[in-house]
């Protein structure tokens, strides 16, 4: 029997695990290029509708709570102003015998209770052709300076025509046009009584309110902050939307009467919030 040399196997044994390196290379080579190439393809229709169908319920279930929240910052942010004009009024008070702030929209034998929302008298019917601070604008006005900036005098729920950037430079005692804030004030006569409030003898009633002079000067849809003479500030539900659906809907109908404004403000000072 002859023997195979040793030497003959070795070449055949390289040539089998150099196919192998080779194969291994090119699978690998492959699964990458495979890959590359799979990376690079885009969304399907379905997959985008199906992302833009779950983008658009988390929208819906967070939308609510954020416009809830947003609507509840704006509400204390209402009532701080409040608690700031009530400050106000109390100083007055001090400096000027208790008396409230003073309006001509309140005097003379036919009072104007519907334009108690207004900070400066305007030229318009001012027999003096001079325009001056009135009612609230006093704690403007004041040499004293009640309060520091008329920003206190809007609230961010408003969603009316009397905004302060409406009014911008023209918030001074000599403009032209009359300017308006956004809460609503009492007055400084009684005419039930037919004498002038004191502010440490109406301390229980509310004085100041959100805006009532037509529909949209209601600053708040669901009922209205209020500040009693005491300076406590409350919220006043209105879930019957009372306001809403009793005053003006625009300040060029007729408002209501001094009788009707009187009503209004018991129920406000009646009523808890």
């Amino acid at each position: 029997m002859s023997l195979r040399p040793i030497g003959h196997s070795r070449p055949r044994s390289i040539h089998v695990a150099k196919r192998r390196v080779e194969m291994s290379l090119s699978s690998d080579h492959a699964y990458a290029f495979g890959r590359l190439e799979r990376s690079h393809r885009g969304f399907t229709i379905v997959e985008l509708l199906v992302t833009l169908a779950i983008v658009a319920i988390l929208m819906g279930l967070l939308f609510p709570g954020l416009r809830a929240a947003r609507a509840g910052a704006q509400r204390v942010q209402c009532s701080s102003n409040l608690r700031q004009i009530g400050v106000a009024l109390y100083l007055y008070a001090l400096h000027n015998d208790e008396q409230l702030p003073a309006t001509v929209f309140d005097d003379g034998e036919i009072p104007k209770p519907q334009e108690m929302m207004a900070l400066t008298t305007g030229l318009d019917g001012v027999e003096s052709q001079q325009g001056s601070w009135d009612g609230l604008g006093r704690l403007i006005g004041d040499s004293k300076m009640f309060v520091d900036s008329a920003a206190v005098m809007y609230c961010p729920c408003h969603h009316g025509e009397h905004c302060q950037h409406v009014y911008g430079d023209e918030i001074r005692h000599d403009s032209a046009a009359r300017v308006f804030g956004n809460y609503h004030y009492v007055g400084d006569r009684d005419h039930r009584k037919d004498c002038g409030r004191r502010l440490f003898q109406y301390s229980s009633e509310v004085l100041v309110a959100d805006g009532m002079r037509s529909a949209s000067d209601i600053n708040h849809l669901t009922g209205s902050n209020r500040l009693r003479g005491d300076g406590s500030v409350s919220y006043w539900a209105d879930t019957a939307f009372v306001l809403r659906n009793t005053f003006i809907q625009s300040a060029t109908d007729a408002p209501p009467s001094q009788d009707h404004y009187d009503t209004i403000w018991d129920e406000l000072s009646k009523q808890d919030g």
